[in-house]
């Protein structure tokens, strides 16, 4: 009886890794260089700013950061008045080519919003309350 009892926590531990493994958030296969060069021509064109939101499948506060983005329907701001691009940054793919454009990141997630020029106007960690984040939409947020 202990063997069935070990070998379906065994299987119940594999199925909810493969589960966790469907819903990446991130896709460490992105060339995130090539991306940010694709959002620099959108933004132009838009006159929009870029948005960019670091981090990683093995961030677990990367996980917390999308699913707040979601609840307060923040993610619907930031399509819609921002140019928006994911950033990888794990051991499959460092992306270094796009992140040694910019200064340091320490920790994840972070956020750093670049204007259509390419000039860095925000970096920063994701540390802050709703309304801090609501603000910082609020300043770099370009309405036609």
């Amino acid at each position: 009886m202990p063997q069935i009892k070990t070998i379906i926590l065994l299987l119940l531990l594999i199925s909810s890794q493969a589960i966790a493994k469907s819903k990446d958030i991130y896709d460490p296969t992105q060339n995130v260089f090539e991306n940010y060069y694709e959002a620099l021509k959108t933004a132009t064109t838009t006159h929009k700013n870029i948005f960019v939101i670091a981090g990683g499948n093995w961030c677990r506060w990367c996980y917390k950061f999308e699913k707040d983005l979601k609840e307060l329907k923040l993610d619907k701001v930031i399509e819609k008045d921002f140019v928006f691009i994911k950033a990888n940054w794990s051991d499959e793919n460092k992306n270094e080519d796009f992140f040694n454009l910019f200064p340091e990141i320490t920790a994840f997630p972070h956020i750093m919003i670049i204007s259509k020029d390419g000039e860095l106007l925000e970096s920063r960690n994701v540390s802050f309350s709703e309304e801090e984040f609501r603000e910082i939409l609020r300043k770099y947020s370009i309405t036609a």
